[in-house]
């Protein structure tokens, strides 16, 4: 796994070798298809690693493990609706995580560090979809408000852009 400009790529991971990667891939996908009651979170991120670890790709491991993981947090709540996306997170705080893979991966099989980062990407998603939903209710609360002051266009976006920059803040 490489990062940065091509002329001037860092190569973070080396994945196994092509002769194992069948046999990765296999327990792989047993392991995560198979309930075996652990902590759904907690598996979202080993699942994101063990993903990305195996790279069975050329290209786009990052992107499929961030789906992995996606996959795995939106079956632990059950749910087709998530209003926060760690994929997004991740890709946030790119620089960060490959310095947490490239420790993981080259440092044994102690993965304690990786899903102690894992978690706290997960909560700044999650507190970054609180602090947006917060704006959007925000700004319905102040339209319902004043649903029945007449106002032109120019008078509406004027207000929409006041009302984006107090919540950004």
């Amino acid at each position: 796994m490489a990062s940065g400009p091509v002329h001037r790529q860092k190569l973070h991971y080396e994945a196994p070798p092509a002769a194992q990667l069948d046999a990765e891939r296999a327990d792989f996908l047993l392991w995560f298809n198979v309930d075996q009651h652990d902590d759904p979170v907690v598996k979202a991120g080993l699942a994101h690693l063990w993903f990305v670890t195996i790279h069975p790709f050329e290209d786009g491991n990052g992107r499929m493990a961030r789906a992995v993981g996606d996959m795995a947090l939106a079956r632990a709540e059950r749910s087709a609706q998530r209003y926060y996306s760690l994929s997004a997170q991740i890709q946030r705080e790119r620089e960060d995580y490959y310095d947490r893979l490239e420790a993981t991966q080259k440092g044994g099989l102690d993965v304690t560090d990786w899903l102690a980062w894992f978690l706290a990407c997960l909560l700044r998603a999650l507190q970054g979809a609180g602090e947006t939903l917060a704006g959007v209710l925000t700004k319905a609360r102040f339209w319902q408000h004043c649903a029945g002051i007449p106002l032109n266009e120019r008078q509406i976006k004027l207000i929409n852009n006041c009302l984006m920059a107090l919540t950004a803040s």
